[in-house]
């Protein structure tokens, strides 16, 4: 077995770069993201498909009054509530190479007259490793992943353009389960004198009769794509104007699920696990301006109006688990409208914008459910230089704020936007980029 209780140590470390997929949240342009997540009312017409369909229909500033494209959009988010980078960047210095040294020291006394002091550190350089491993188990990090591409023409007659966006989140999540091995080893050396170091490096789970890792890995989660047309159109009722807009698509969700021991993890094992079902869906969007001077937006989404669902189909690493290792049930990963208002007030060089959903979306993975609220704004310099800023609540959950900010420079139609994004303690970061056209 050679040197079995360091692999169980050792485990914790393989976590913090296993590769899984797991509920992948809808697409954000990097102007959206520098402003707190808002859209539906302040996105610019060639980002309208992922926001809001009718703002192809809305009276637009002449700079924004032209065919746009987005060319294209990528954001990156990495998401650690739980902390497990901290808890990494001192994993090996805090208890691995104690725990090391402790062997060696242990080795070095066998049968000596320092062996029961080296026993009796190893025991509590044991406990140390197992009290840490317990508090991280179930403890997971994330990385969410967006893509978007659009080309737009708005106009109050008739507006219409194809969007196409792409979402992924990463995760991977421990569920520590050796725990009583290293318990095991530990009350072994508190009670009995060993008489070879092999009888620590060949310890294994006495209770379960053990003798592979029982520890493992899952992950669990979705990728999210669509394809979808949207159109507007501006309609006059009793002197007001309503920009009315849908976007029929095609979405495709796809779910991965699988278990595998904490230092054997491979991409291509989590994508054989792959369920995937396409389907038609409809965005809904509505906007119309509450003051003569037009300056006050206000507005309404509906995205994915037809809720649609797959089931996991967890599988194990055959070859690095038990054979009797346990399948969980499958998890029911589901899209259902999200339901978004929004209102937004635009100056001559400024402007501001809220966003409030009003639909919850459900946890699936442990990740928390999410509601948000978005607040954000942005200042023109001379039409060239845009400083964005704004913030995140999810309030669904007790969670802080996050803080968003960014810029964007536009020279002759051509724009390019900056984005960030982090939380007070810097546990939840991202980066957004995008390059735009307009005519």
């Amino acid at each position: 077995m050679g040197r079995k209780v360091l692999p169980i140590a050792l485990a914790f470390s393989a976590v913090s770069s296993a590769p899984a997929f797991a509920g992948a949240p809808t697409f954000s342009d990097a102007r959206s993201l520098a402003m707190g997540g808002v859209g539906v009312t302040a996105a610019r017409p060639a980002a309208s498909g992922f926001f809001n369909p009718a703002l192809l229909a809305v009276k637009q500033p002449e700079k924004r009054n032209g065919f746009g494209m987005v060319l294209p959009s990528v954001n990156v988010i990495a998401n650690d509530e739980d902390e497990l980078r901290d808890v990494v960047d001192d994993f090996e210095d805090d208890f691995i190479t104690p725990f090391e040294t402790a062997i060696d020291t242990l080795e070095a006394n066998i049968g000596g007259a320092g062996q029961a002091a080296a026993q009796a550190d190893l025991a509590d350089k044991t406990q140390a490793l197992n009290n840490k491993l317990a508090s991280i188990d179930q403890d997971q990090a994330r990385v969410d992943m967006g893509l978007g591409f659009s080309a737009m023409l708005p106009s109050q007659s008739f507006g219409a353009g194809l969007f196409v966006s792409g979402s992924a989140r990463v995760a991977g999540q421990i569920s520590y389960k050796d725990g009583q091995t290293l318990t095991d080893l530990e009350d072994l050396l508190r009670t009995t004198t060993v008489s070879s170091i092999n009888d620590v490096y060949n310890f294994y789970d006495l209770t379960n009769d053990a003798d592979q890792l029982e520890s493992t890995v899952r992950a669990v989660g979705s990728a999210y794509s669509e394809v979808g047309v949207a159109m507007s159109r501006n309609f006059r009722l009793d002197g007001h104007d309503y920009a009315l807009g849908l976007s029929p698509k095609i979405v495709d969700l796809r779910a991965y699920d699988y278990i595998t021991s904490t230092g054997n993890f491979e991409g291509d094992d989590l994508s054989d696990t792959k369920v995937s079902e396409s389907k038609f869906n409809l965005d809904l969007g509505v906007a119309s301006f509450v003051d003569a001077r037009e300056r006050v937006l206000v507005g309404l989404s509906v995205i994915n109006l037809l809720p649609m669902e797959i089931t996991t189909k967890p599988d194990f690493d055959r070859v690095n688990l038990p054979s009797n290792t346990p399948i969980p049930e499958g998890i029911q990963i589901k899209i259902k409208p999200t339901v978004t208002a929004g209102v937004s007030y635009r100056g001559d060089s400024y402007e501001v914008a809220t966003d409030l959903q009003l639909t919850k979306t459900e946890e699936f993975f442990g990740e928390g459910d999410t509601q948000y609220w978005g607040v954000g704004a942005e200042y023109d310099l001379f039409e060239v230089f845009q400083v964005r800023g704004g913030m995140r609540y999810n309030i669904a959950e007790s969670e802080g704020a996050l803080f968003t900010a960014g810029f964007g420079v536009q020279v002759v139609g051509v724009t390019f936007e900056l984005a960030a994004l982090s939380d007070s303690d810097a546990n939840n970061v991202g980066v957004g980029t995008q390059l735009g056209v307009t005519f």
